[in-house]
């Protein structure tokens, strides 16, 4: 790697932050091949690939917000106010990746595990849109492990979401993140 390339990915990853006003454009065809190619290539022990990717874009983000919204009802909430902004949460952004746990049995390799590899491909997949110049928030809550919801996405009876990836062309400016201090958060064996 030379070095202007690895000045580029330091910079990448040490000024990633989350960006929740998102707008059109989301990445196109071409750059969500390569985000989801950066996501499949996470560290995954046993290569299980125990993600499935589900991208939603155009109406198909009202058809979620539909599912999220009667998720809520079966759950008996009768709040407007709450069904509304259930209703609307996929109008955030206007591309959406859904990173689902599927996990694989394995003597091994636990769930857990699994989960772990499917979080560190939504990073992947965050870094990745970063890099080629969209803005990302990652979003869980009790659609995650609804199974409705999951349903809805294609899932399997025993699937979880693990986050929700919401990416577009940033509104405004980004937050400033401070400069955080690692020495209080690490220890030397």
């Amino acid at each position: 790697m030379n070095t202007s390339n690895m000045t580029a990915t330091l910079a990448t990853l040490l000024n990633r932050n989350s960006h929740p006003r998102l707008t059109d454009p989301g990445p196109d065809a071409e750059q969500l091949s390569v985000i989801l190619r950066a996501a499949a290539r996470a560290p995954d022990h046993g290569r299980l690939r125990p993600w499935r990717f589900v991208v939603i874009t155009g109406d198909r983000r009202e058809a979620l917000g539909k599912f999220f919204q009667e998720s809520l009802q079966l759950r008996g909430v009768t709040d407007e106010a709450q069904l509304a902004k259930a209703l609307s949460a996929p109008m955030r952004a206007p591309v959406i990746i859904a990173g689902l746990l599927h996990a694989v049995a394995h003597e091994k390799i636990s769930r857990d595990e699994q989960g772990h590899a499917v979080a560190a491909a939504l990073h992947a997949a965050q870094l990745a849109a970063d890099a080629l110049g969209f803005g990302c928030v990652w979003r869980t809550g009790g659609y995650a492990t609804d199974p409705h919801v999951v349903a809805a996405l294609g899932g399997a009876i025993n699937d979880q979401v693990i986050g929700f990836l919401y990416m577009g062309t940033r509104e405004g400016s980004s937050k400033v993140l401070p400069e955080e201090s690692v020495e209080s958060l690490v220890s030397y064996f």
